[in-house]
């Protein structure tokens, strides 16, 4: 399956939105663009997910690496969702507890 993203900059969180699949088949280009974004040190990151239409655990694994990442470079990652299945599998799975969720980019707290 294909995973098309899409970039922009808003205020200081760097926004990074998806449409298709995030899972094994398209990990590499997942994993290609959240390095690209760590290493560009943007302090936070907001990973779009409205438009992923499947998400599986070795998905929530590159992002809970890149989470780390920038925790450790002392920014902050987000993941804006929407989408009632994808967010109930985000809160099922709790990543919400390491990487907070919101319904909207504009509902990110700013510093």
């Amino acid at each position: 399956m294909n995973l098309l993203s899409h970039s922009t900059l808003i205020d200081d969180v760097f926004v990074i939105g998806f449409t298709g699949e995030l899972d094994v088949s398209t990990l590499p280009t997942l994993s290609d663009l959240l390095n690209k974004a760590v290493n560009q040190n943007h302090v936070h990151l907001a990973l779009d997910l409205d438009g992923i239409t499947v998400l599986d655990d070795a998905a929530l694994g590159i992002l809970l690496g890149a989470a780390s990442r920038i925790r450790n470079n002392g920014g902050r990652m987000y993941v804006v969702c929407s989408n009632p299945k994808i967010s109930d599998y985000l809160k099922r799975t709790q990543l919400d507890l390491i990487i907070p969720l919101a319904n909207s980019v504009h509902d990110i707290p700013r510093n």
